[in-house]
This record gives structure tokens, C-alpha cells and sequence, in this order.
């Protein structure tokens, strides 16, 4: 069975992995004996805490990084940038797993929401994962990579939320990008499946208004909010042999919250 959940012999690019969940993702592949993981980073002071997590649970991974502002310049550019330096510094040559977890929210009402703020959560939740997807899913199948590909979706792919607009329609659209892609790319070796975090505590939620915080704790079904670390095995079998057969899929890591 350890086999199964094994990475052994792979290279993982994920996006936003320095805090929050994504480093809760990356200590999973870490834990799975992955051999190398590329980390995109804004400041060097969180890549260096990332880093030195990432070697304590796992002195023999490689840990990479390539200095990205998704905010910063036009989303091509961007792209262009991440995808070439992350190849030139995978060992192996290829990236066998996209994990596109960077996101922002910006709240509003919608009546009052600035198109700026709107067209900045749209970009980079939505237009440079698709974009980035297109660019290392396309070198997939050029090399036969037998990929996979991860986003990170949101309870408000399901839900509408309160002035977060421009939120639920990049995370309603990764849900519906993660079942379209899938029907296309899973025939030719690339699955593609997404993760759908519930409330969990991290920068992104500490944005959140205190009375309505104060009103999450008692619907979680499991009692608590969610932790980064309860990350590591749901990103490891999405990305592992173990989910072989499971693409198209948004995975609701909530505790419980959906089905309430």
C-alpha cells in the first residue's frame, strides 16, 4: 500500500506554497518521498520557512523556487516566466505535478466593488492557473508525462458567499474548468482533479468579518476549523497512483461543512 501513495521519482510545481495551504500541501508530497518540489514565491523570508519545514520532514527532498508576483506585469509574461525557469531547474527535466493553489480574495459589495479589485481576483485565480495549466499540461504531452494536475477550489465553488463576487466565480469556474480539462486531457494520460477547501485558518480567512467568523464553529459537523496539515493526505492521493482512476473531481476537504 505505501507504494501506492508513493512519489517517489517525481517533480512537483505548486504555486503559493510558501504559507497556508499550499505549504500544508507541500509538507504532503514531502512526506510521500517526492523528489524534488518547485515553489513559486513572492519575499524571501517565507520561502526560507517553507524551505526549512519542507527539509526537516524530508532532508533528501530538493526544494526549488522561482521568484513570481502574479500581480506583477501581464498574465503571459507572468507565465512565460514561471514555466521557463521552473523546467530549467527541474532535475528530471519534466514536472509530473501542477498543483495551482495561489488565490486572493478581495470583499465587497458588489454595488461598491472596484473593477480593479474584481480584475485582480479574476487574474489571479482563474486566468493564470488556466494559462500556466495550458502552458505544462501542453509539455506533458509532448514528453507522455503521465501528469496530474490540482487546483484549489473553494466551498464557494458550490456556494455564492457574501461580497466575495469576484471569489465564487473564479472558484465556480475551476470547478467547471477541472470537469471540461478533464474530459479532454484524462484520455491522453493527465488527470486533473481539484480540492475544495472548507473554513480553514489561514491568512486568507483572517480577512473574514469577526461576527460572521464567530458563526462558522458550531455548523462544522467535525468541530473545528480546518488545519493546514489536514492537507497533506488529500494532496498526496490526488497526485499518487492511489487516485488512479479518479479524475474530474473536486474533493471537499471541509469537515463536513457541504453536507450539513
Amino acid at each position: 500500500m505505501s507504494t501506492l501513495f508513493s512519489l517517489k521519482g517525481k517533480v512537483a510545481l505548486i504555486t503559493g506554497a510558501t504559507n497556508g495551504i499550499g505549504l500544508g500541501m507541500a509538507k504532503g508530497l514531502a512526506e510521500a518521498e517526492i523528489d524534488q518540489i518547485i515553489l513559486t514565491y513572492r519575499s524571501e523570508g517565507p520561502l526560507e520557512r517553507a524551505t526549512n519545514v519542507l527539509k526537516e520532514i524530508n532532508p533528501k527532498v530538493v526544494i526549488s523556487a522561482v521568484h513570481a508576483d502574479l500581480g506583477a506585469g501581464t498574465e503571459d509574461e507572468v507565465v512565460d516566466k514561471i514555466v521557463t525557469e521552473a523546467y530549467a531547474v527541474a532535475q528530471s527535466g519534466v514536472i509530473d505535478i501542477l498543483i495551482n493553489n495561489a488565490g486572493i480574495n478581495n470583499r465587497h459589495p458588489f454595488e461598491a466593488f472596484p473593477a480593479a479589485d474584481f480584475a485582480e481576483v479574476l487574474r489571479i485565480n482563474l486566468q493564470i492557473p488556466i494559462k500556466l495549466t495550458q502552458r505544462v499540461g501542453t509539455q506533458m504531452l509532448k514528453t507522455k508525462t503521465e501528469g496530474r494536475v490540482v487546483f484549489t477550489a473553494s466551498l464557494m465553488s458550490f456556494q455564492g458567499g457574501m461580497n466575495a463576487t469576484a471569489y465564487a466565480v473564479t472558484k465556480g469556474g475551476i470547478n467547471q474548468f477541472t470537469k471540461a480539462l478533464s474530459n479532454e486531457w484524462s484520455s491522453k494520460g493527465i488527470r486533473i482533479n481539484s480540492i475544495a477547501p472548507g473554513y480553514i485558518d489561514t491568512n486568507l480567512t483572517g480577512t473574514m468579518d469577526p461576527q460572521h467568523r464567530a458563526t462558522i464553529l458550531p455548523r462544522i459537523p467535525i468541530g473545528r476549523w480546518g488545519e493546514i496539515d489536514d492537507f497533506k493526505g488529500p494532496i498526496v492521493f490526488l497526485t499518487s497512483d492511489a487516485s488512479r482512476y479518479v479524475t474530474g473531481e473536486t474533493l471537499l476537504v471541509d469537515g463536513g461543512w457541504m453536507g450539513r
